[in-house]
């Protein structure tokens, strides 16, 4: 398929930051054309792939609102690429007669709701057998108070919608290191509605988090997997990746089989990320969560030589597509600026030189 056919219908990406300015470089250095549907108000803007719409349209994930919008514009076809949790559920719930016009490789409304609400995410878990930290679904204060105070050693409340939550409160979780306090910040912060786990937090540094990036198509056949390992984060205990290196994929061979029993068993369709946590207690990779959308190092991905959101475009237009089977191995990447953090951070916990 050679990239002038694959040219033909443009993309219409959904999102912000550092996740939509790596897709929007994966689509253009592929030669497909994208503009940017949502509203563009950070650094994506000096992008030279960056074309926003001239109505942008509102984050929400009410797919009907999304349908008003889509109508309205003078597209023949677009294919649709969300780049948030948010629009990932608004672009799920669209109505059939949308799909020609506005196909999408994704997975469906239930399965969006599987991975971006934790306590049904971990539900599915445990059904499929799939190692993961000891998850509780806290509903009520009655839920923590029933429970021993040995369940809150190594325990923090982790938030059932995590891109809400990071919104209003700037973190992706609390410790809380004992149950009263425990209790207490969970009837201060539940008062907005906000729903939680207690999770059990699984001990060791930055290292021992991997994740397996890549995509699957219409029929369920996984194209592309990525393996990365994480060197540094910034917070500590709840932050995210600033330095990181490829890996090879055998070197997480246990946990290939648990996460393709997961996809298998929802049906997944689309491009996904998944953390695990290496435990340093059994030797087990317990997944952590798994994003159904384009990362933050999506572009990092693409220099490796794993350009997914191409994939996810060439599936919604039913377009065959080659496997990618081998990647750059080695390959470091570092976010500068929170990066300085992080190593600032360990150089005074006599944790990393400066050379390193």
């Amino acid at each position: 398929m050679s990239k002038k056919t694959e040219a033909a219908i443009p993309v219409l990406a959904f999102g912000a930051g550092v996740t939509l300015l790596g897709t929007l470089r994966c689509l253009g250095r592929a030669g497909i054309p994208v503009r940017v549907a949502s509203p563009v108000a950070d650094f994506v803007r000096w992008s030279r792939w960056c074309l926003p719409l001239p109505r942008p349209i509102r984050e929400s994930a009410d797919s009907a609102a999304l349908a008003a919008a889509l109508r309205a514009l003078p597209f023949d076809r677009a294919v649709l690429m969300p780049c948030t949790d948010t629009w990932s559920v608004a672009v799920a719930g669209l109505p059939a007669d949308l799909a020609w016009r506005f196909p999408a490789s994704i997975s469906s409304l239930d399965v969006q709701g599987v991975l971006v609400e934790k306590a049904r995410f971990a539900e599915k878990l445990r059904q499929l057998g799939v190692p993961q930290p000891r998850t509780l679904d806290v509903r009520s204060i009655a839920d923590l108070e029933s429970l021993p105070e040995s369940y809150f050693a190594g325990a923090f409340l982790k938030p059932c919608a995590s891109q809400n939550f990071a919104a209003k409160y700037g973190v992706k979780a609390m410790h809380c290191p004992d149950k009263d306090s425990t209790v207490r910040r969970y009837e201060e912060i539940a008062r907005g509605g906000l729903r939680f786990v207690l999770q059990e937090y699984i001990p060791g540094p930055a290292t021992c988090h991997y994740f397996v990036d890549g995509f699957v198509d219409r029929e369920g056949r996984m194209l592309a997997a990525f393996a990365r390992r994480r060197l540094r984060m910034n917070p500590a205990d709840f932050g995210n990746s600033t330095c990181m290196v490829s890996v090879p994929l055998e070197e997480m061979t246990p946990a290939i089989a648990p996460l393709r029993r997961l996809l298998d068993g929802l049906g997944f369709r689309g491009i996904f990320s998944a953390e695990f946590k290496r435990d340093p207690r059994d030797d087990v990779f317990k997944l952590l969560e798994v994003n159904a959308r384009p990362w933050w190092y999506v572009g990092f991905a693409l220099a490796c030589g794993v350009n997914v959101p191409r994939l996810a475009y060439l599936d919604a237009l039913g377009l065959p597509a080659a496997p990618i089977r081998d990647y750059r191995i080695g390959v470091r990447c570092v976010f500068p600026e929170l990066d300085w953090v992080s190593c600032k951070r360990l150089r005074e916990a006599n944790q990393l030189a400066w050379s390193t």
